[in-house]
């Protein structure tokens, strides 16, 4: 009984160790965890990838994008024209990278990255791969993130457009352009040497413009003129003929519509631009296309305080006659100096522009034409304001008599009228004692107001007797 039982425990000891004890193996990674295990993928394609249960290589299994700490690969050959682009769409709320590299041999060059947005989407677009050279990709898992699948695409752009392109009418061009199958669109429209043109392409994405000239034998290169991200701009060929205009999708995977439109400048849109006087207002519109922009000018003759202001919607850009910035925004109010200046009228929308330059002026009190005076009893004295530059307009001139108990206290008030800068009263002191004067220049329409802070001061004063 006693040897049976031991035998009985030994084999249930051996169940226990060899059976229900046994514990699971590790999960494997993905066949593509090591970079010499990568994907061949042959463009365009379409692929399915995990990182779950991904590790890093050692040595220099990095991202260019992002801390990562798994990765997978995959490689292809790059297409006759160079272009690639590479999509990814992260599964779940896995945070991944997306790597391009150059591979030659066992060496890797880095040659673009993007990790993914709040929507879980990566891309790479690049037009400058070198032909039938081998790329790899590598897809990490940013550092932290939980692991998920993936939707991988490799694809080729449709090829660029070439001249001649559609004749574009007056009325310009709606229509849209995409990567992946129609990268751009070509126009071709007749300009005169030296005529200033307006260019809008009017975009909600960053949908580019290419201008070039008469003679172009391909779209390559950045031409004569271009808008990066759509927008509005002056254009004056240096040479008459037929113009080629290229709408280029930017690097989205949206559709990317637009409107394009080519016209004539007119005296609103370009130097001289409308002259707008001092004290004055003006209406308009803009329509944020081919007519974006007002331009007017204006003359400050002496350094002034200069207000301008727009309602309606759109923005004004203050530029000096040499095109240097001043100020923008729909309210300026600053000191500016004597010159020639343009205002910029710009947006969507009606609107209503008013100027207002007020000469900035200086002032000044004085006794009998000095700061100081003394005189007998029963004199007469001047008293003066002196406004600079010299403007005409109202003042006050105030003044006050001391008291050597209780200080300085108001006598009376002057109101003036300024004369090519200058307004003189005349004062007979009723009594021995310190006197001083104040002023101000009231300003006008064309003038700004000033204070002459630093008092004149005169005493009037007799023999002493005891």
């Amino acid at each position: 009984m006693i040897r049976h039982t031991t035998v009985s425990l030994l084999g249930a000891g051996l169940l226990i160790a060899t059976g229900l004890g046994a514990q699971p193996a590790w999960a494997a990674p993905p066949s593509n965890d090591n970079r010499v295990d990568a994907i061949l993928v042959e463009p365009p394609k379409e692929l399915q990838g995990t990182l779950v249960d991904a590790t890093l290589e050692t040595g220099t299994d990095t991202s260019y994008c992002a801390n990562t700490d798994a990765s997978v690969w995959y490689r292809f050959t790059a297409p006759k024209r160079g272009a690639i682009i590479v999509q990814l769409d992260a599964a779940g709320e896995m945070d991944a990278t997306i790597d391009l590299f150059r591979q030659t041999r066992s060496k890797y060059e880095y040659t673009d990255c993007d990790d993914t947005d709040s929507k879980g989407v990566a891309t790479i677009d690049n037009e400058s791969l070198e032909p039938g050279a081998t790329y790899a990709i590598r897809v990490g898992k940013e550092w932290g993130s939980v692991a998920d699948t993936f939707a991988l695409r490799v694809l080729i752009p449709s090829p660029a457009p070439e001249p001649p392109g559609k004749d574009l009418p007056a009325k310009g061009e709606k229509n849209s352009v995409d990567r992946l199958v129609n990268p751009g669109d070509a126009y071709h429209t007749y300009m005169r040497e030296g005529r200033t043109m307006r260019l809008s392409l009017r975009v909600n994405q960053c949908t580019s413009l290419q201008v070039y000239g008469p003679g172009s034998s391909g779209f390559g290169g950045e031409g004569v003129m271009s808008l990066p991200c759509g927008g509005y701009s002056l254009f004056t060929p240096t040479e008459s003929g037929r113009h080629f205009l290229v709408v280029r999708a930017g690097k989205s995977r949206d559709k990317q519509p637009y409107r394009l439109r080519v016209a004539t400048a007119n005296r609103d849109d370009t130097t001289p631009g409308i002259f707008i006087g001092n004290n004055s207002k003006v209406q308009g519109k803009v329509n944020g296309g081919i007519d974006f922009r007002d331009l007017y000018r204006f003359d400050v003759v002496r350094r002034s305080t200069l207000t301008l202001s727009v309602t309606g919607g759109p923005s004004l850009r203050l530029v000096r006659e040499d095109g240097s910035a001043v100020s923008r925004g729909e309210y300026i109010e600053r000191n500016v100096s004597a010159g020639r200046y343009y205002a910029a009228v710009q947006g969507d929308g009606k609107y209503t522009l008013k100027r207002i330059s007020r000469t900035i002026t200086s002032s000044k009190v004085r006794v009998n034409g000095k700061r100081t005076a003394t005189m007998s009893p029963g004199s007469t004295v001047r008293l003066n304001l002196i406004v600079r530059p010299a403007v005409a307009g109202r003042g006050v001139i105030v003044l006050s008599r001391f008291d050597p108990i209780d200080g300085w206290q108001f006598a009376r008030r002057y109101r003036v009228a300024v004369n090519n800068g200058r307004a003189t009263v005349q004062f007979r002191p009723p009594s021995v004692g310190r006197y001083a004067i104040v002023g101000e220049y009231k300003g006008t329409s064309t003038a700004a107001a000033s204070q002459a802070y630093a008092s004149a001061r005169f005493k009037v004063q007799e023999p002493l007797t005891d």
